[in-house]
């Protein structure tokens, strides 16, 4: 229609219509133009918080994962505190605290660090599902950053081993089902994984001394000293990671608050 009308007036060499007609043309592709541009900056801008808000549940249950295994370590530690501490008392006076103690002190807690969207990010592009740079630094520094304490929080020092091979089965058995982890299951069904404050195993005292025993005749301390720098080093990386995950949240929602 446009091109017809372009081209009767050529024929009519009606210069001014034909100026018109050009400015019609220019204005029409420059509006196309500019409508294709917003309309790829709203998608853009949509993705961008899609993957924010999913990026920031993703650090909510980390943060809540973290917070977990801080208390679980935390009581673990305690554990190993008292046991080395109760090694420098006479074998008399050690009773079914103590075997307690050491065992409780080989527990391990391994979870995932959760970095679902974050690999989605990646698979489809960072920069097409986060076009700012500064946020994409930010997420690549973070998750880089704390795979030393990932791994740290994955290692098993040869304690756990040992307690649990020369511990009685009889013995051990008890600790597991008076001691053990207690699960429990959120609303998203996430595991939530605690240790008691108390247990009562009610070993006999046969038990008890043969135990006691057993621990005497092996040396642990060494294995102990180095589980117990074990935890604390866990402990540590916790609480880094916790500082950190805190950090990358609040860029985050300032981000989106900017969207």
């Amino acid at each position: 229609m446009l091109l017809r009308r372009v081209m009767l007036h050529v024929r009519e060499q009606d210069w001014t219509a034909i100026a018109i007609d050009f400015v019609i043309v220019v204005v029409g592709v420059f509006i196309g133009i500019q409508v294709s541009n917003w309309n790829d900056a709203r998608l853009r801008e949509e993705t961008a918080r899609d993957y924010i808000e999913r990026l920031r549940a993703d650090l909510a249950g980390n943060k809540d994962d973290l917070g977990q295994r801080l208390v679980y370590f935390t009581q673990v530690r305690k554990h190993a505190v008292d046991a080395l501490a109760a090694l420098d008392a006479p074998p008399d006076t050690l009773g079914e605290q103590f075997v307690i103690d050491i065992y409780q002190a080989t527990h391990m807690l391994q979870r995932e660090f959760g970095r679902d969207t974050y690999n989605e990010v990646l698979s489809v592009g960072a920069n097409n599902a986060i076009s700012d740079v500064v946020v994409r630094q930010r997420l690549s520094n973070f998750y880089r950053s704390i795979k030393a304490q990932i791994r740290l929080l994955d290692t098993v020092p040869p304690y756990r081993e040992i307690i649990r091979t020369y511990y009685p089965y009889s013995v051990s058995s008890r600790l597991r089902a008076a001691c053990g982890d207690v699960v429990e299951t959120g609303e998203a069904g996430e595991p939530k994984i605690r240790l008691p404050e108390q247990c009562h195993p009610e070993l006999s005292a046969e038990q008890i001394a043969e135990t006691i025993g057993t621990i005497n005749s092996i040396n642990i301390r060494k294995d102990l000293v180095r589980r117990l720098n074990n935890l604390d080093a866990k402990v540590w990386a916790l609480g880094l990671m916790l500082d950190r995950t805190e950090l990358l949240d609040d860029h985050l929602a300032d981000h989106f608050q900017s969207l």
